[in-house]
């Protein structure tokens, strides 16, 4: 899948390997229950006069637990996005209540399929990552849904990127990875085997390691180099989408000066 690589890490409300541990930091704010995004801005790293950055939004909120992301062909991207946001509007007016993650899946899956039967048309060149922060407790209380993140492919096809959300047990909550874009096979399983196994005491533990996981495997990110004073810089756009803060957006640029590594958020 082409298209700019995105990762996003998703966290349960309570897990041990979240838990933080009594030689931390006092002040210290552990990372809360959700879905972190990382993007690489490709095209603001560099300086030619063509280019204007007029914001035009990578990540947009549907509803209160559904959030949208795209990859690929920018402007397909955008047209998915706002069918995705009238598709929750006209079901807000129907029935008077936010649409459904099933709901959602099932008419863009069908408008994207839609594409690739049509004539005179080419299929939508762009991947959408789908992140819902899940329905809460259900089923008496027992029984809690998590964060899950979907892919659905320029064919129509929707696909689980995480663990399966449903989790009986507090010790088989953990963290899990979602991958997005143009990635390496063999960097994508070896990352996903290290952030896996490790432990976020801090929101700014998670943003460090989806940043170095983007920046080490996207080598197509254009770097702004300052040859007198030996430093390179590149912008990523980082989102924590959670119950509590809702979808915050940062674009974060971190630069380089040797092995010295600063991270600026605007």
């Amino acid at each position: 899948m082409l298209g700019a690589p995105v990762v996003a890490l998703s966290i349960p409300s309570s897990s041990e390997a979240m838990v933080t541990s009594p030689d931390s930091e006092s002040n210290a704010t552990p990372p809360e229950e959700g879905i972190y995004i990382c993007i690489p801005l490709r095209f603001l790293g560099t300086t030619s006069p063509l280019i204007i950055d007029d914001g035009t939004p990578r990540i947009v909120p549907i509803s209160s637990s559904i959030c949208i992301c795209h990859t690929g062909v920018g402007a397909d991207g955008r047209a998915l996005c706002d069918i995705a946001v009238r598709l929750a509007l006209d079901y807000r007016y129907v029935y008077g209540e936010e649409i459904s993650l099933e709901e959602l899946l099932e008419a863009l899956a069908e408008k994207v399929q839609e594409m690739t039967m049509k004539a005179g048309a080419r299929p939508y060149g762009c991947a959408l990552l789908v992140a819902c922060l899940g329905s809460g407790i259900v089923d008496g209380g027992d029984k809690r849904r998590e964060a899950t993140m979907y892919r659905i492919d320029p064919s129509g096809s929707v696909e689980l990127l995480n663990a399966s959300g449903d989790f009986n047990s507090e010790n088989e909550r953990r963290a899990s990875l979602a991958f997005l874009g143009k990635w390496n096979s063999q960097k994508e399983q070896d990352l996903r085997s290290q952030l896996d196994s490790q432990q976020y005491t801090t929101e700014t533990q998670v943003q460090d390691a989806l940043l170095s996981a983007v920046e080490e495997t996207d080598d197509s990110t254009p770097t702004q180099s300052t040859p007198n004073e030996g430093k390179s810089s590149q912008t990523f756009l980082y989102a924590s989408f959670t119950r509590k803060g809702g979808l915050q957006i940062s674009r974060i640029t971190r630069e380089t000066r040797g092995d010295d590594v600063t991270s600026t958020s605007v």
